[in-house]
């Protein structure tokens, strides 16, 4: 029987290579913190802050920045409403995502038109629109396919969630 010493340095190199298991991620794209959501007393100063940034983003490269952080954040609170179900707040962001998602398309494709090299630009924004995907069909997958919401004293509206989001996954096909 070998020593306690040499027991222990075997059991801790098992544990190391148990530990050390690579994990492969579908894309790696990273999605931001969702932040403030709506509800919270902040959020409409959240989003005038958001606005204003706009001033600060000059030229097709730097409006596409801008608005591909938009996109993602919006993805990232439509995301987080869907799972709390709370679906009306959800297909408002999940809407504000797409556009600007399509902004940000669009300055680049002004970019490009200008003679600049966007391929750099593109490999990120092909990355983003994968990652933006990922996330769009797991919602589809656990959501259901319409929903009856009902406001208090008014009449119900069917929300359409699923072509909602196959409409987000059309949008981001680039």
């Amino acid at each position: 029987m070998p020593p306690k010493k040499s027991r222990s340095l075997i059991l801790a190199f098992l544990f190391f290579l148990l530990i050390t298991q690579k994990t492969l991620a579908a894309s790696s794209y990273v999605l931001p913190y969702p932040g403030l959501m709506p509800g919270h007393r902040l959020y409409k100063v959240k989003q005038v802050f958001d606005q204003l940034s706009r001033f600060w983003a000059f030229g097709n490269f730097s409006c596409h920045q801008y608005e591909l952080k938009l996109a993602d954040k919006k993805i990232v609170e439509a995301k987080v409403l869907f799972e709390y179900q709370q679906y009306l707040l959800a297909l408002s962001a999940l809407s504000e995502s797409d556009q600007h998602f399509q902004k940000a398309v669009y300055y680049l494709e002004r970019a490009e038109k200008e003679g600049k090299d966007i391929s750099q630009k593109m490999i990120n924004l092909k990355a983003a629109a994968e990652k933006h995907k990922e996330v769009l069909e797991t919602l589809k997958k656990e959501l259901p396919e319409e929903f009856l919401w009902q406001p208090e004293k008014k009449e119900a509206t069917a929300l359409n969630l699923k072509s909602a989001l196959e409409e987000a996954i059309k949008i981001r096909e680039i």
